[in-house]
């Protein structure tokens, strides 16, 4: 059980954002040069980690629970509870972060990835860029097209296998031969139906122990899946917890803010993450 002691006292989230737009210095690390900012965005890889750390806000609280740094934020019906799996994101695939939802007010409230909106902010005098977070059946659906990929690469590789087993039966000698009549040389093709039946059921236990672990693959994919958030009605005085994965942004700077608007029983939230070059890349 966690308790957050703070009192609400904090600007509007609108004004937050014009804020973080004029660039004041909570919110945005200080600019490096232009030159070093090029450089990354036309080399390939460049930007794909970013060290993400907390930004807590003045009418927000922060603690840690085993480990996680975590960012409280109190409002009159709600209190949410945020924090990064990492406190390194490879946006290249899916950043992690675990959310949760405290209903104080007095009326049942449903919440899901849809009262959550991400952006990401690059410089004051740019717009914020929407930052895509996945749904659960969308999670679902891509571990089930990346099976159904790795299920017709390994039947393109079966289907070569066979094509090599339907030679395993054959083999070739060569010879030389002289006599009364002259001399030559010979090649002499023979059959093993024997040989290339073992091939072809070699190919077929390949194949079936790919198929095989493939879908033990989705299943532990899917079955990981388990924690991510989902739409749910939170009655008064209880509690959601879950899991939401972040799509890579289209575009991150080298120094950038990702923001989270979280709409909860009325109130709106926001959490602040800052994201940096990883020292040494």
């Amino acid at each position: 059980m966690w308790t957050v002691g703070l009192k609400y006292g904090g600007k509007k989230p609108d004004d937050r954002i014009r804020e973080l737009k004029r660039g004041r210095k909570a919110f945005m690390p200080s600019p490096r040069t232009v030159l070093l900012s090029l450089v990354c965005f036309l080399t390939v890889g460049c930007g794909s980690s970013r060290q993400i750390s907390l930004d807590i806000q003045p009418d927000q609280a922060e603690y840690y629970a085993r480990g996680n740094h975590i960012v409280g934020s109190m409002k009159d019906n709600s209190v949410i509870a945020m924090y990064s799996f990492s406190e390194r994101v490879w946006i290249n695939s899916t950043a992690r972060f675990n959310i949760l939802l405290k209903n104080i007010g007095e009326e049942p409230t449903v919440f899901s990835i849809d009262n959550i909106t991400a952006e990401v902010l690059n410089d004051a005098g740019e717009e914020p860029l929407h930052v895509r977070i996945y749904s659960y059946d969308e999670l679902v659906k891509k571990a089930e097209r990346s099976a159904a990929i790795g299920a017709v690469f390994a039947g393109l590789e079966y289907w070569g296998n066979i094509t090599q087993a339907s030679k395993a039966g054959y083999s070739h000698t060569e010879g030389s031969f002289s006599g009364p009549e002259g001399y030559g040389t010979y090649t002499q093709t023979t059959y093993d139906p024997a040989a290339e039946q073992a091939a072809r059921a070699a190919a077929d236990d390949e194949l079936k122990s790919d198929l095989a672990e493939i879908e033990h693959d989705k299943q532990e994919r899917i079955s990981s899946l388990s924690s991510i958030l989902r739409k749910s009605t939170v009655f008064p005085g209880m509690i959601l917890s879950g899991e939401i994965r972040v799509a890579k942004p289209e575009k991150v700077g080298e120094s950038a803010s990702l923001i989270f608007l979280i709409d909860a029983a009325g109130d709106t939230h926001m959490v602040v993450f800052l994201l940096d070059e990883v020292a040494g890349r």
